[in-house]
């Protein structure tokens, strides 16, 4: 299982690389740009479009893949199945965990993974990778509203819980329920400038290259 969480963007391009087995250049990318759905409908295509113009400036071709157009895990799968890198964007937490599931995509995810396709995600995309968005505080810096229905249990591809931001001050509050939790060798902490890279059981922690 490969994995390329960040807390923003991507700041570590040659681990990516590493990870995909071939160069940015020609790489094909699904979006997934679920967890800004709070976002009006004129902002929500600004956002996006500026994520597609930063993949593409690296040489990648990007296909959006809106969750909310799907009801059928098996169609979804078909759409995810040619692509190199599945990468899920930041915003909501909960908005995207719950169209995760309700889509079908947490169910297909994990097959697509064992054959090869690389998961990625920044700030919400990468904390739904592991095993609990729950007990961190999150509805400090995220609307748990703005979803239909909250889940708390993360995706599971790594046995960890992924806490991105860690210094950032709009995060404050989380991370002070972070550091009071007794289960610290479960969390793997993210500065803004850092990566963490999963390749099966083995992962590293990349900082931003200068």
């Amino acid at each position: 299982m490969k994995l390329y969480l960040s807390s923003i963007d991507i700041p570590t391009p040659d681990d990516l690389v590493e990870l995909l087995g071939k160069s940015l250049s020609g790489t094909t990318v699904a979006l997934i740009p679920n967890a800004k759905d709070y976002y009006v409908e004129r902002a929500w295509n600004f956002v996006i479009g500026q994520r597609i113009k930063l993949f593409e400036s690296l040489g990648m071709t990007v296909t959006t893949v809106d969750l909310r157009k799907y009801n059928d895990g098996a169609v979804l799968e078909g759409v995810l199945a040619s692509q190199d890198l599945i990468w899920a964007m930041g915003g909501n937490t909960f908005i995207l965990r719950y169209e995760m599931r309700r889509s079908g995509f947490e169910e297909v995810i994990q097959q697509l993974l064992k054959k090869g396709i690389v998961y990625g995600g920044d700030s919400a995309g990468a904390l739904v990778a592991g095993i609990s968005i729950g007990g961190l505080n999150i509805e400090s810096a995220d609307e748990p509203q703005f979803a239909e229905k909250v889940i708390e249990d993360g995706l599971g591809f790594a046995p960890y819980i992924i806490v991105p931001h860690v210094d950032n001050a709009e995060f404050e509050e989380v991370m002070k329920t972070v550091e009071a939790r007794p289960d610290q060798d479960k969390i793997i902490k993210l500065k803004d400038s850092q990566a963490v890279i999963f390749n099966n059981s083995n992962y590293r922690i990349a900082n931003a290259q200068k």
